[in-house]
């Protein structure tokens, strides 16, 4: 029978339920027959080319389905082990690489430079001695200073510039005492001044002592220094060197030996010397140099 004969027949009667319509799928796939439907319900086989005249292109696969899987086979005999092979034979040892070249030596460093001279100090300076005349006990030195001729002390002339401090304080104002403070030029540097001992003040004020220029001896005598001639009493307005000198109580650079929270101190209102806790405030009066 040809196969637009079975081709029509199918039309009339129901689809195999072996046979599979499908979509768009190329002529030359196996086991699948493609034909055209009309709208008539007739079919026509085609094997290349479209579908006309308002046919509809259909597929059908004509496969059966698959048979029962065969019996597997019988394993075959496991074949004979080959024999082993001969060993190689060991290469022969490589001949040693040459001695690489030795490297070359590295550039010396560059010498540093030698440093900056520094600078040479400025000379320094001597404060100015003691100045004397044949006739006055205290001399004005024409310098913000006055020597005593008799203790050979260069005392400050300006008595009251350091005012009053504590024990401790004093000695550090005397300390750093120098040319241009108080009036100074004696060309003095921090170190060179520092306050009187207690003999040094026994023996500034012993003099005037003996002369009766103390407070209680003489009304108004005090303070117990001389004038500048070294024969009368300061107090009473003759002729002095010294400037803002009161009857006041004046430190000593001496610790009292007893209690060491004490210092001696000289009290010029009656002409003696007395010890005082270091943390009084008592005035400033700074000395440089010393006997000869």
């Amino acid at each position: 029978m040809r196969l637009s004969t079975v081709a029509a027949a199918l039309a009339f009667s129901s689809i195999p339920t072996l046979a599979i319509a499908h979509g768009n799928v190329p002529f030359d796939t196996p086991n699948v027959i493609h034909a055209c439907r009309s709208a008539l319900g007739i079919l026509r086989q085609i094997t290349a080319g479209t579908c006309v005249g308002g046919e509809v292109i259909v597929h059908w696969n004509i496969a059966g389905p698959a048979g029962t899987n065969g019996t597997n086979g019988t394993n075959g005999t496991p074949g004979i082990d080959g024999t082993n092979g001969i060993d190689g034979i060991n290469g022969t040892n490589g001949t040693n690489g040459t001695d690489g070249t030795n490297g070359t030596n590295g550039t010396n460093g560059a010498n540093g430079t030698n440093g900056i001279d520094g600078t040479n100090g400025t000379n320094g300076t001597r404060p100015d001695g003691p100045c004397f005349i044949n006739t006055n006990r205290y001399v004005n030195c024409l310098n913000g200073t006055v020597t005593d001729t008799v203790t050979g002390l260069i005392w400050l002339q300006d008595a009251a510039c350091l005012g009053t401090a504590d024990w401790a304080a004093a000695n550090g104002a005397a300390a750093v005492l120098a040319n241009g403070q108080c009036s100074l030029t004696d060309k003095s540097s921090p170190g060179d001044w520092r306050l009187p001992t207690k003999d040094e003040w026994s023996a500034t004020i012993a003099r005037a002592v003996a002369l009766g220029c103390t407070g209680f001896a003489i009304p108004a005598a005090d303070p117990s220094l001389t004038n500048d001639a070294g024969t009368a009493c300061y107090g009473l307005g003759l002729a002095s060197s010294f400037a803002g000198v009161a009857s006041d109580n004046y430190w000593s650079g001496t610790t009292y030996e007893v209690i060491p929270g004490g210092a001696w101190y000289a009290f010029l209102g009656l002409g003696g010397v007395n010890t005082s806790a270091k943390a009084n405030a008592l005035r400033v009066w700074p000395v440089r140099g010393g006997p000869r």
